[in-house]
C-alpha cells in the first residue's frame, strides 16, 4: 500500500486555530466512482471542513484512482492510498493507520453527508468520555420510496438482555441521542484515543462488506470505559449501491449470511459476558429471523412451503456455534493476559 498525495495538510495557521481537533474522513471505495463523486461533493462544501480526506482504493481500480486525483485539484485535503488485500477490514485498517486526525470519522462511498455532518461530530466529542459518535443513515431507494418507510423505533444500536441485537440507525425516534452498544459503518466516529493501536479483528468472515467491523471497534472502545453516542440529527443519506457478486444479502444461499451469522456471534461472544453472548446464541437457536432462522422462523417458512429452509437453520446453528466457541477463546485469552499482567503491576506499586 502507499499514498497518493501528501493528506491532511491544512491550508494555513488561522484553520489551525479555529479549529482545535483535526477530522479524518475515511472512505473505502471499490469500482464505484459515481457514488464516490456524489460523496466527495458533500464532503467538500462542509461548514466544518475536514483536515483530510482518506480514500482508500484497491490496486486495480484505476477508475477510482482517477477520480480522486481530478476532484483534489478542487479539494486539497484529499488523498488516496491503496490496499493490496480485498475485503472491507483491510480497507478500514488501512485507513486508520494512513488518518493523522484526533478524530477519525468514516462513511461509505454510496452516502451524502449533510452540509453539518462533522460540525456536529465535531461537538459531539467535546466531552472527554466519549469515545465514538455516530448518526442516521437515511436510506435512498429509486422508486416507490413509501414502500420502504419504516416505523421509528426507540431502541437503536444496542443488545437486549435476552439476546435480541437491534440496529436500526435508520429509523430512530426523532431528537433521539442517547448512549449506545454500537453504530453503524456509513456513519460513525471515533477518538484516535480510544481505538489506540487496536485494529478491526481480521478473524472476521466475508468477501466484501464483511458484516460486523463497526461492532468490533465499538466493542473496544466501550472496553476502554468510553462513551458511545448516537444523535439522529448527525445524518447522512445511504443510496445503497449495488454490491459484488458473493455479497448480494438477498442471496439467502450465498456465503454472506453464513458469514454474518459467524461475525455477529464471535464478536458478542468476545466483547460481552457470557450470560449475554449466550442469550444472544440462545435467542438465535430459538427465534431467528429468514435470513438466520431458529426454530420458530423454521416453522413459519415450513408453513410458506419453504421446505429449504430447516437445511439453513442446521448450518446457521453450526456456523453460530463456530463464531460463539471462537470468541469465548479470544475473551478467555484476553482476559488471562491481563490477570498475569496484575503481579507484575501490584509489585511495580509496591517498589513505587
Amino acid at each position: 500500500m502507499g499514498y497518493e498525495a501528501d493528506v491532511g495538510t491544512a491550508d494555513d495557521e488561522s484553520r489551525l486555530q479555529l479549529w482545535p481537533m483535526k477530522l479524518s474522513v475515511i472512505i473505502p471505495s471499490y469500482q464505484r466512482p459515481l457514488d464516490l463523486k456524489r460523496c466527495l461533493t458533500a464532503i467538500a462544501v462542509q461548514r466544518r471542513p475536514a483536515d483530510e480526506v482518506v480514500v482508500v482504493v484497491r490496486d486495480g481500480d484505476t477508475g477510482t484512482l482517477e477520480l480522486v486525483s481530478a476532484c483534489r485539484e478542487t479539494m486539497k485535503s484529499l488523498g488516496a492510498i491503496r490496499v493490496e488485500k480485498p475485503g472491507l477490514i483491510a480497507a478500514l485498517n488501512c485507513g486508520i493507520e494512513a488518518a493523522r486526525g484526533d478524530i477519525l470519522v468514516f462513511t461509505d462511498d454510496d452516502s451524502e453527508v449533510q452540509a453539518n455532518w462533522l460540525e456536529l461530530i465535531e461537538a459531539s466529542f467535546a466531552e472527554s468520555e466519549v469515545g465514538a459518535v455516530g448518526g442516521r443513515d437515511w436510506l435512498q431507494f429509486p422508486e416507490e420510496i413509501s414502500r420502504y418507510l419504516s416505523p421509528e423505533v426507540k431502541r437503536v444500536g444496542v443488545l437486549s438482555w435476552y439476546g435480541k441485537l437491534h440496529g436500526n440507525h435508520h429509523r430512530p425516534v426523532r431528537s433521539h441521542r442517547r448512549e449506545v452498544m454500537f453504530l453503524k459503518g456509513v456513519n460513525m466516529a471515533f477518538r484516535r484515543d480510544g481505538i489506540g493501536t487496536y485494529r478491526i479483528d481480521t478473524n472476521l468472515r466475508g468477501l466484501g462488506s464483511q458484516v460486523g467491523s463497526e461492532i468490533d471497534l465499538c466493542g473496544h472502545v466501550r472496553e476502554m470505559g468510553l462513551k458511545i453516542l448516537f444523535d439522529d440529527r448527525i445524518l447522512v443519506k445511504h443510496y445503497s449501491a449495488p454490491r459484488p457478486q458473493g455479497d448480494v444479502r438477498s442471496d439467502f444461499t450465498g456465503p454472506v449470511w453464513r458469514d454474518a451469522c459467524f461475525n455477529t456471534h464471535y464478536l458478542i461472544a468476545k466483547h460481552f459476558e457470557v450470560r449475554r453472548s449466550l442469550a444472544y446464541f440462545c435467542h438465535g437457536r430459538l427465534v431467528g429471523s429468514r435470513y438466520m432462522p431458529g426454530l420458530f422462523a423454521s416453522f413459519r417458512g415450513s408453513l410458506r412451503g419453504e421446505w429449504s429452509i430447516w437445511k439453513r437453520l442446521w448450518q446457521m446453528t453450526s456456523v453460530a456455534l463456530a463464531g460463539f466457541l471462537a470468541g469465548r477463546r479470544i475473551r478467555t485469552a484476553a482476559h488471562q493476559r491481563i490477570r498475569d499482567l496484575q503481579p507484575f503491576t501490584q509489585q511495580g506499586s509496591t517498589a513505587a
